[in-house]
């Protein structure tokens, strides 16, 4: 990339952040300046790029292998950045807006550091594990399912795959060639438990559960097997994806499902499963929640509501009822 555009870019950036009033900033001074000292990594990281390119509003595109073209305003990041602690990225594929945010949202990470990690992100062409799953259109499906199915590539490549495969299902609703591709490479049973569930916790969902919407045992009894077949490798701790998957579909179930399905873990727990204790305590604490929120509700039912028309009619004193409110006797007689 050109040097003197470059260096413009950052001049513009500093000049952007510069203008910012110090009463209208969302950040620190120690943290302003830090994207100050993250604008000279910038500064080199473009200096050294071949794939990106500046244009004259100072927004950086990269044409990528898929055929898309990804932008990146790195201008208006650092504004947001500045102004609000936002840690979303401004940047769109193909001109429709994407939502890509750093690791900011947990740590204090300067936007400056993740214009510099998108940079040679794309320099790199994305690789398949540190493509956010937003970002899904930057690999092709067919090489998606490659990486999941062979067992050459790593087990982290193998779930970023699945993952960012699980965002072709969702736009397919469940019902594509590529949901279908996935479905039946899912049910060989060669995958690991770790690459299946980002697939079962997706619009694919419903094919491992026929029972869906339904009640009683039936439904609990294919729940619960499921969530043994995706801890069969029994690992030492439970991913937050297999939390949020049984988390989310048990607030879906009925108390009383709810309460059958902790009862099952728990009793696995107790006979031939302890590694399954913490999703036990994740189904008692949704089973609880929502046992609160039942007793709470029972308690308002015989609430009678009143109809605004009738309030000032029932509330309205009788005559004179106050009329001698001032007398001490007539309080103390009354």
């Amino acid at each position: 990339m050109k040097a003197d555009a470059v260096r413009d870019l950052v001049s513009d950036i500093r000049s952007a952040m510069d203008d910012i009033c110090e009463d209208e900033w969302g950040i620190s001074e120690r943290r302003f300046d830090a994207e100050h000292t993250g604008l000279n990594l910038l500064e080199s990281v473009l200096m050294e790029s071949r794939r990106w390119q500046i244009d004259e509003h100072d927004n950086l595109h990269l044409r990528h292998a898929m055929g898309v073209s990804v932008t990146l305003d790195p201008v208006a990041s650092m504004i947001m950045a500045v102004q609000d602690d936002e840690q979303h990225l401004v940047m769109s594929v193909d001109g429709h807006p994407i939502c890509v945010a750093g690791e900011g949202i947990f740590f204090d990470v300067p936007m400056s550091d993740h214009l510099s990690t998108v940079v040679l992100l794309g320099e790199a062409g994305f690789p398949m594990s540190h493509t956010p799953d937003t970002l899904y259109m930057l690999h092709s499906p067919s090489d998606l399912l490659t990486t999941i199915e062979q067992d050459c590539f790593s087990l982290e490549e193998r779930i970023s795959a699945s993952k960012l495969l699980a965002s072709y299902t969702h736009e397919e609703e469940g019902r594509g060639t590529v949901s279908a591709k996935a479905l039946a490479l899912i049910e060989t049973g060669n995958l690991p438990p770790q690459v299946e569930i980002e697939l079962v916790f997706s619009e694919l969902f419903p094919k491992f559960l026929p029972s869906l919407g339904g009640r009683g045992e039936t439904m609990v009894d294919e729940f619960v097997n499921l969530i043994v077949r995706l801890t069969r490798h029994r690992p030492d701790e439970h991913s937050n994806t297999l939390h949020r998957f049984l988390s989310v579909h048990l607030q879906s179930m009925s108390s009383r499902d709810q309460k059958a399905v902790r009862d099952r873990l728990l009793t696995l727990c107790e006979v031939s499963r302890p590694d399954l204790h913490p999703l036990f305590e994740t189904a008692d604490a949704v089973y609880q929640n929502t046992r609160d929120y039942e007793e709470y509700h029972a308690l308002h039912e015989d609430i009678v509501y009143l109809p605004p028309h009738r309030r000032f009619e029932h509330f309205e004193p009788p005559a004179n009822a106050f009329a001698n409110a001032n007398e001490v006797e007539d309080i103390m007689d009354f």
